[in-house]
Parts: structure tokens; sequence; C-alpha cells
């Protein structure tokens, strides 16, 4: 692992968290004006606000402290956990929540 790759992925990561942030919460909008939202729904689409984005911190953090350790080049892997997290939210959204048919 490159000293330069990891503080260029670290500050993507922080970057990419902002991002996923308004992604989220934009989404969240969206959904809960044409779908109807039972309150787990809601609960599942609230914590994604806040998992989101933290991932993408811890994702970097782990990179990071692997660094450290002498990892090697799998660990730049650890920076698509949020892509993955992410991915699981929008898969939520389309299997598990139903269209409002008043629309």
């Amino acid at each position: 692992m490159a000293f330069g790759w990891v503080v260029a992925g670290t500050v993507g990561q922080f970057l990419l968290a902002y991002m996923m942030f308004m992604l989220v919460v934009f989404a969240f909008s969206a959904v809960g004006s044409t779908h109807r939202i039972s309150p787990f729904d809601s609960s599942v689409l609230d914590s994604a606000m806040y998992s989101v984005p933290a991932s993408c911190i811890v994702s970097a953090i782990v990179v990071i402290v692997l660094y450290r350790m002498g990892a090697g080049k799998l660990a730049y892997l650890w920076y698509t956990a949020p892509l993955v997290l992410f991915s699981g939210y929008l898969v939520y959204i389309r299997l598990f929540i139903e269209p409002d048919s008043n629309l």
C-alpha cells in the first residue's frame, strides 16, 4: 500500500460521506412522498441517514489502520463498503416498500 493512495482514498471517503448523506436524504424524501411507509420502514430509512455516511468514515479509518499494520493491496477493498451499504439501502427501498396506490 502506498501512503499517497491511502491519503487520496481517505479524502475521497470523506467527500463521499457528504455525497452519500445528500443521496440518502433526497431518496428518503422522494420515497416518503410516493410510497406508503410503515413505522419500521421509516426507522430503517432514518438509520440509513446516519449509517451510510458513517460507513465512509469507518472504512477510511480501517484502511489507515491496515496501512499502519503493513497490509497489502487488498485492504483497499474496504473503500467499497459504503457503496455496498448504499446498494443495500436502494434494494430495501425497491423490494420492501410498496408504492402508494393513490398516485
